[in-house]
């Protein structure tokens, strides 16, 4: 069985207080504290991956140096490595202990996150140092929406998936928005009638599938948390981007995150996604970043 995480993770002290090496969060963050938010929502913000629902083909690991998701797959995405707290002095080890833990499982690359709040001082240079590379120079930013999105009428019909046919589409969606690899394109289509059939049997997620007359041009997918929703995935296909159709896939994840009755969306943006995330009302934590 997979123990239940801890909650908070942290103290509010030590939540999003950017690492003296990479630059002043720290102001920024006392500024929410004054403003009442929640410490345990600005740590999902951080590290979504650590609170939201498994399904029954996902397993998670929590350990008190990280938390590990595996999710089928081939590629290094389906295995997330969230929430790291090293020793100080003992990073080598402790990422020893993760590779160790990755190779019982058959696994040999991971997605890291490396918040603000990941320790010791200094990890992110020497996990590089140790062999993990920047997935991106630049990382992503860390976004909370708390209020109803400011994105105003669509054009876009916008449902939950809940067809093969659909589930498919909203595959073909992601490859061609995101550019998949030829095999990683391969890896998704094949498990897709077992990654359908299996979302379909749990309540921890829900894909979404933006339509423009009739036609599937945006995805995105959102995992359920107590505290919130977490939207992620999210892929337009070129010949519609920049027309609104992530804006009405976030209204959705919106309203489904208010039926929950839980008010909060969690997502991360790039450098070219984060002003129009701004735009429609999420607030940005800091940064995240990406290694593998």
């Amino acid at each position: 069985s997979v123990p239940a995480l801890p909650s908070p993770l942290d103290p509010p002290s030590t939540l999003l207080v950017r690492r003296p090496e990479e630059g002043g969060l720290l102001g920024a963050c006392k500024r929410d504290y004054a403003r009442g938010m929640d410490a345990e929502l600005l740590a999902f913000a951080e590290d979504p991956s650590a609170f939201v629902r498994i399904g029954p083909d996902e397993e998670r690991i929590i350990s008190d140096r990280a938390v590990v998701t595996f999710a089928p797959g081939e590629h290094f995405w389906s295995v997330t490595v969230a929430r790291v707290r090293f020793g100080a002095g003992k990073v080598a080890s402790d990422l020893d202990g993760i590779r160790s833990l990755m190779r019982s499982r058959g696994r040999m690359a991971a997605a890291w996150s490396i918040g603000p709040s990941a320790t010791p001082a200094g990890i992110l240079s020497q996990l590089t140092a140790l062999g993990l590379v920047r997935e991106s120079a630049t990382g992503s930013t860390i976004l909370l929406l708390t209020h109803e999105p400011a994105t105003g009428p669509s054009i876009f019909d916008v449902r939950p998936v809940r067809t093969f046919e659909d589930h498919l589409a909203a595959l073909e969606v992601t490859i061609e928005g995101f550019g998949y690899a030829p095999q990683d394109a391969e890896d998704e289509l094949r498990r897709a009638r077992d990654t359908f059939e299996t979302e379909r049997a749990e309540d921890g997620t829900a894909r979404l599938l933006a339509f423009d007359g009739g036609r599937p041009v945006a995805t995105g997918r959102a995992w359920f948390a107590s505290l919130g929703v977490h939207l992620g995935g999210g892929a337009t296909i070129p010949s519609h981007r920049r027309r609104g159709a992530m804006g009405s896939l976030i209204s959705a994840a919106w309203s489904e995150a208010v039926r929950r009755a839980t008010p909060a969306l969690v997502t991360s943006g790039g450098d070219m996604s984060t002003s129009p995330l701004q735009r429609v009302g999420f607030q940005t934590l800091g940064r995240i970043d990406h290694l593998i």
